[in-house]
């Protein structure tokens, strides 16, 4: 019987929830598969993988369900930068943002991947196609905790130091800040310096 506080539909997407943070944490133990059950799985482990493969989300080029060689890559953040839409809060034009990341102002736009190098440094890595990351976004927009795989050397047209703001957080970074809708405000004067209230890595 659903919690008396909450409504029907409210109940449901917490069981989702709970869900998900189980899966959350048998992926973060490494042992979750969306592929078929190794030999050695216990019956719990074949339940939490299942629950996995009926979750519902969107999918995208490199959620990691058909490719699990390369490890998740954790984000703070993406941004989707396209000459139609440039992200509310920045004040420059398309042309000028792409100047001063050093990429052309091409009709395709660029996705923005905001993330940290070994050493904990925020950094962005720009890259040249961004259907990938609108799906990463229509997840995050549900709440869903997804993370991309981390792409090839090939994929990634430019790194810089420090993150492109304002962007969708995620939402890992989301929760860390307090934020429930993503951070929105003054574009960085400059590709190497961070936004205020970036959440920590890990």
């Amino acid at each position: 019987m659903p919690r008396p506080d909450l409504s029907e539909p409210e109940y449901l997407r917490h069981i989702e929830h709970l869900a998900r943070k189980i899966v959350n944490a048998a992926s973060a133990e490494g042992w979750l598969t969306y592929a078929d059950d190794p030999a050695e799985a216990t019956p719990l482990q074949r339940m939490v993988n299942e629950t996995a493969r009926q979750l519902r989300h969107y999918h995208f080029d490199g959620d990691g369900c058909l490719d699990e060689e390369r490890p998740f890559l954790r984000l703070a953040g993406a941004v989707l930068l396209q000459p139609q839409a440039v992200p509310l809060g920045m004040e420059e034009s398309y042309p000028e943002i792409c100047a001063r990341l050093g990429v052309e102002a091409r009709p395709e736009g660029w996705a923005i991947w905001n993330t940290w190098a070994a050493d904990g440094q925020s950094l962005s890595m720009i890259l040249a196609d961004s259907g990938g990351t609108e799906g990463l976004l229509m997840n995050w927009a549900r709440g869903i905790e997804i993370y991309p795989l981390t792409p090839l050397s090939a994929q990634v047209v430019l790194t810089r130091q420090g993150w492109l703001t304002p962007m969708t957080l995620s939402p890992r970074s989301a929760r860390r800040l307090g934020a429930i809708q993503p951070v929105s405000g003054k574009a960085a004067a400059k590709p190497e310096a961070s936004g205020g209230g970036t959440p920590a890595p890990g």
